[in-house]
């Protein structure tokens, strides 16, 4: 390492030129990095739930984007409106009506580019039920004698209610198929929630392609809000002679929203999120550096780690990685730890050149006295971020790997720029009269630390002790926030409508259970599908005589049981066949996969309902009332709950589940390189004692000051264990180095703590700053994770420089 910041002294214009460049152009990259809010993020691509998202996602579709319609639901859809509906629902599914041509604008760009799959919409359904029931009553009329056509028909209106002919412009009809009429006046059916949530709202719901690019799936959301919004007059959708706009409703609102809508809006909040941070860490880090490092050129460390923070998310995009919510996390902690090592640097540089020396001498002096420390630290930091690779979650991990491929760029930019920088500022080459050999000179220490470890070093740590066990006890009473609408930005848009849908219907997203058979119109299987569907809903709270959405966890989506009437017993498989077959393929495919020969339902049938957003840990517990509800399907049936709301359940329950294993994992790892460099468990334990202490007193102030975890700052304890260490083993090794030069237990603290502690003091300042740019974030997740962080962070560093002297001195006098 000597030789490697030697020879940068001496090539020093240009290693700076190259490394300029090189940051440059990584940069440039880095701008062009993608945004990642997907749910490959959350959870393993081989896990049950995540192949099961994948299957619904191949066969039905996206996850739904939603179009709700607020207002009156008799005025939706008893009024003109429901003709409005009808011309959106086929400008979105790029069916208009037969012989005409797609609306100019979006609707024409949608059906060029055909980016949807399906689409479920109130009017749909109710012009499917117009020419069905039409249909039905036809052939009973030509088959039935008319003796007995009467007594049917009458039997039929008691049935269904419907006393009058199917038409869609047949008021009385729409409302027997829409509204249960043994309920409040204007309630809709409850078989019929997933269309019609309650008497204030109806909903299309829109699945796109799954083998849509980035680029077109942003493209077609973009359509699908213009549509829907679109307010331009055209003489096609004339009102009472007057042209006016096709989809604007009367009396009511539309609000789009949905998961993918959802995830877009994250991502490009992300992106500016990213910008936000990067400018507010370079403002912070200057003005700290300012303050606190005292030394010429004390904003070069800064200049350094910019450089590594452009290198290392440039290499990210090099090598097809993307932004999640975690690597955004890296940028400002990443800017703090480059910082560190070029100020260690910077710091025994000038160690060296008090002494005496000057450029390559001073350079060889410095990484010769504090290289191997540096890089002890480096490594054990490394391997504490290592720990995180044993995190269920892929975000995690991908959030450590950056973190270690970012340090070690930054260790080696400041061992290269860094003295090449050092060797170009004035007198950095030109040697000091009278020691122009680089012989040493006296050093002038000054003590910093206050003398309370001295006389009674057992006490502190005893004290340290009972404060850190009373904070691991406290620790557990720490609540997780995990209810994604407030941990999301609630600037976005996207955030707000999906607040509003919820409001509206008293759902935002889909739950998905993938039904496997062989036959799906074998009768058993249908009765259980109806049971399970009907013992869910009872376990998400939509029971009783008068169910709703807007009090229920879960919502009734359609199924294949609802079309042939399971439930009530008495199916036969010629029955069952029978109607299937009367069901256009268009809407049997959006409930299950069809066999080519028959054309009826086989393989996998989709069952979903509408899930409301909620505190994560309690809808993981939902959740599980659903699997719960299966019970024991027929043999040969298999059955797999899907969707985003799984997966992200999932992922928060596996946060904070890897809470406190993550952390232990981090100290043993940490432990270990201290071990393997120190070839001393003494020499690796002593550096550790301050940062265990610290995870309970950090712990202790967290509850004391009632900060909120989230399922982020839950599971990254160990980020702060492999920064922290860093303080400490800096520290220790220099008590050691001096003592080895013969130095006395307390001079050995006071020259480590007057030198080595100013440059740690420094370091600990700029990664705190670091992590309080988050704070600034409008990302709830992010803030509240750099919050907790300062706080650990700031205590483990005050355990560092109070009770580390404490422990260095009863160590010393134990060996």
């Amino acid at each position: 390492m000597s030789a490697v910041a030697a020879w940068a002294t001496r090539h020093a214009k240009a290693v700076l030129a190259v490394a300029a460049l090189l940051a440059v152009v990584a940069a440039a990259g880095a701008a062009d990095l993608s945004t990642d809010a997907g749910t490959d993020t959350l959870v393993d691509t081989d896990t049950a739930s995540y192949r099961a998202t994948e299957e619904v996602r191949a066969a039905f579709g996206e996850e739904p984007v939603v179009v709700v319609a607020e207002g009156d639901l008799q005025q939706l859809v008893l009024t003109a409106n429901l003709g409005r509906l009808l011309r959106l629902e086929g400008c979105l599914a790029a069916r208009p009506p037969e012989g005409a041509e797609p609306l100019p604008g979006p609707c024409a760009e949608l059906a060029r580019m055909e980016p949807v799959r399906s689409v479920v919409g109130p009017a749909t359904f109710l012009n499917e039920a117009t020419i069905q029931i039409g249909r039905q009553l036809r052939r009973l009329v030509q088959r039935v004698p008319p003796e007995r056509l009467r007594e049917l028909l009458l039997s039929f209106a008691a049935r269904y209610g419907i006393t009058s002919s199917p038409s869609l412009s047949n008021p009385d009809f729409l409302a027997a198929v829409v509204f249960d009429l043994r309920r409040q006046r204007a309630t809709p059916k409850s078989r019929l929630a997933y269309l019609f949530p309650n008497r204030r709202s109806t909903q299309i719901v829109v699945r796109l392609k799954p083998d849509l690019s980035d680029d077109d799936r942003r493209r077609a959301i973009e359509l699908i809000r213009a549509a829907v919004f679109d307010t331009t007059p055209r003489r096609a959708c004339a009102f009472q002679g007057q042209p006016e706009a096709c989809f604007a409703l009367r009396g009511g609102r539309y609000v789009v929203t949905g998961v993918p809508i959802v995830i877009q809006g994250v991502a490009d909040a992300l992106e500016h999120e990213l910008l936000v941070l990067l400018a507010v860490a370079v403002l912070a880090m200057a003005l700290t550096l300012w303050l606190v490092f005292r030394s010429r050129f004390r904003l070069l460390p800064l200049g350094i780690s910019l450089g590594a923070a452009a290198l290392t998310f440039g290499l990210l995009d090099l090598f097809g990685g993307s932004l999640t919510l975690a690597s955004i996390a890296v940028l400002p902690i990443l800017v703090g730890l480059a910082v560190d090592y070029a100020i260690q640097f910077q710091a025994r540089y000038d160690e060296a050149v008090e002494t005496g020396a000057s450029g390559e001498l001073a350079a060889r002096r410095a990484v010769g006295a504090g290289g191997p420390t540096i890089a002890t630290a480096t490594l054990a930091t490394a391997a504490g971020f290592l720990a995180l690779q044993l995190s269920p979650t892929p975000m995690v991990r991908d959030f450590g790997w950056l973190l270690i491929l970012g340090i070690g760029i930054a260790f080696a930019l400041a061992l290269t720029a860094g003295f090449a920088a050092l060797a170009l500022r004035r007198g950095g080459q030109a040697g000091v009269p009278g020691q122009g050999d680089g012989a040493p000179r006296p050093r002038k220490v000054r003590p910093r630390i206050p003398d309370l470890h001295a006389s009674r070093p057992r006490r502190v740590v005893v004290v340290g002790v009972a404060l850190a066990v009373a904070g691991w006890g406290a620790g557990t009473q720490v609540g997780v926030e995990s209810d994604i609408r407030e941990l999301a930005p609630q600037d976005v848009e996207a955030v707000q409508d999906l607040n509003e849908a919820q409001q509206a219907t008293g759902v935002s997203g889909e739950l998905d259970v993938v039904v496997r058979a062989g036959d799906l119109t074998d009768p058993a299987t249908l009765e259980w599908m109806a049971g399970f569907k009907t013992r869910a809903l009872a376990a998400g709270g939509y029971t009783g005589g008068n169910p709703s959405c807007l009090d229920a966890e879960l919502c009734p989506g359609p199924a294949l049981s609802d079309l042939v009437g399971a439930g009530d017993g008495g199916l036969t498989r010629e029955g069952v066949r029978g109607t299937l077959r009367q069901v256009p393929d268009y809407d049997l495919e959006k409930l299950a996969t069809l066999d080519r020969q028959t054309g009826l339902p086989a393989g996998t049938a989709l069952l979903s309902f509408g899930i409301r957003a909620q505190d994560l840990d309690e809808q993981q517990e939902l959740i599980e009332d659903v699997r719960g509800a299966v019970g024991d399907p027929p043999e040969g049936v298999e059955v797999q709950l899907a969707g985003v709301p799984v997966i992200a359940a999932q992922a928060a329950s596996d946060l904070s589940g890897s809470r406190y294993w993550l952390t232990l994992a981090g100290l043993v790892a940490v432990g270990l390189v201290l071990l393997v460099a120190y070839r001393s468990v003494w020499r690796a334990v002593v550096p550790l004692v301050p940062i265990v202490l610290a995870t309970g007193w950090g712990a202790l102030l967290v509850w004391m000051l009632g900060v909120p975890l989230n399922p982020m700052s839950a599971a990254l304890t160990a980020l702060t264990i492999a920064i922290a260490t860093e303080f400490s083993v800096l520290l220790t090794a220099r008590f050691h180095e001096e003592r080895e030069g013969g130095a006395s237990p307390q001079r050995a603290i006071d020259t480590a703590y007057g030198l080595t502690g100013s440059a740690v003091l420094a370091s600990g300042a700029t990664a705190i700053v670091g992590f309080a740019v988050l704070v600034v974030s409008d990302v709830r997740m992010l803030r509240d994770f750099g919050l907790v962080t300062v706080i650990d962070l700031s205590v483990a560093l005050l355990a560092v420089l109070v009770a580390l002297p404490a422990v260095l001195l009863w160590a010393d006098g134990r060996r």
